[in-house]
């Protein structure tokens, strides 16, 4: 039998996308898969809370498709700086991204990634050579950094990539300097984390979570609770997701191998501006990116038959979910009486 990795998902809206994700996903790396987490984000973009049932019922009858679904306690986004309470409190720290399934998962390799993903070539089969016969501090394999924001990457000082970012190691004046003289998209945030020490690796520098495979064992050790270091899908005031603890996990002598992403997926395919994050807040590209999903799903795997599963488990999520608002507000409407 061959090694088997879990897969870990955030979910955030875009149920046929999703859907698009799992299906090719499995087409090309399905012999190594063994289970799939998703976590669906307490809040969802333009209120598609039935998106999640929608995938669920459609992999109800596939064989080769096994879904763990998890739906976090809180809603904690971008911006996770708590690390005190991340250690010592599960259900938040299970809330950060990718979290519940580094910290749940039996294999020794857990891929995560997006859930707006068109793999056309085997991916994890790659990732999981390269990880069992690399050196025992690979900590992880994916794409490396986020060059297009980087002041010392290919469209600004041109000094460092993927391929040399281990070479190229500023001090901290020069981090600095070159940070300065070009005015990339988080030049400040930049500044803020090269004033806090973390100079090299840069602080754009990060094992992408677009895809990537994660070694379990020695991300338990290390992150949070057990280690000291922040959790992968935290930001923990850093540029982005994973770059505190891509630098910090770095500094303690772990490595990561860099893959060309584009040699074997395509990210936000159906999205006309191809970031995958513009239509989170516009409803129109929203709608259209799942359109052309739809679209996509029915011309290469087959028409779309939802059972009524899916708007039988929306409703009662949604009587859930309006239950729990109702009590937040009672108890913020009884707080501020007894401030008064």
């Amino acid at each position: 039998m061959k090694p088997q990795v879990d897969v870990g998902i955030a979910f955030y809206g875009k149920p046929y996308q999703t859907i698009v994700t799992i299906k090719s996903l499995i087409q090309h790396s399905g012999q190594y898969i063994d289970k799939i987490y998703i976590s669906r984000e307490r809040r969802q973009p333009h209120n598609d809370y039935i998106g999640i049932f929608k995938v669920v019922d459609y992999f109800r009858n596939d064989p080769n498709v096994r879904l763990v679904i998890h739906y976090p306690y809180h809603h904690l986004g971008l911006g996770v700086i708590d690390l005190q309470r991340a250690k010592n409190d599960t259900s938040w720290r299970q809330s950060i991204m990718y979290q519940y399934a580094l910290e749940t998962t039996k294999k020794n390799y857990l891929c995560i990634m997006h859930n707006d993903m068109l793999f056309h070539d085997d991916m994890i089969g790659i990732m999981l050579q390269q990880m069992t016969t690399g050196p025992e501090n690979l900590i992880g394999i994916g794409s490396i950094g986020q060059c297009w924001s980087c002041p010392a990457g290919s469209d600004w000082a041109n000094k460092c990539n993927p391929h040399v970012y281990e070479d190229f190691v500023p001090t901290y004046q020069e981090a600095m300097e070159i940070t300065e003289a070009y005015a990339t998209p988080r030049q400040q945030i930049q500044k803020n984390v090269i004033s806090g020490g973390r100079v090299h690796i840069m602080p754009e520098c990060r094992l992408n979570e677009y895809c990537a495979m994660i070694n379990v064992k020695s991300y338990r050790r290390e992150t949070i609770p057990d280690g000291d270091i922040g959790c992968y899908g935290g930001n923990w005031g850093g540029v982005d997701n994973a770059t505190v603890w891509s630098h910090d996990v770095y500094q303690k002598g772990y490595r990561f191998k860099h893959l060309r992403l584009e040699d074997y997926t395509r990210h936000a395919p159906f999205d006309s501006t191809s970031s995958g994050t513009q239509a989170n807040d516009n409803r129109d590209l929203y709608l259209r990116s799942e359109a052309n999903a739809r679209e996509y799903i029915e011309n290469n795997y087959g028409p779309i038959k939802f059972s009524g599963y899916v708007q039988f488990a929306n409703s009662v999520d949604s009587i859930k979910r309006n239950a729990w608002l109702t009590i937040i507000h009672t108890y913020g409407y009884l707080k501020g009486l007894v401030k008064k």
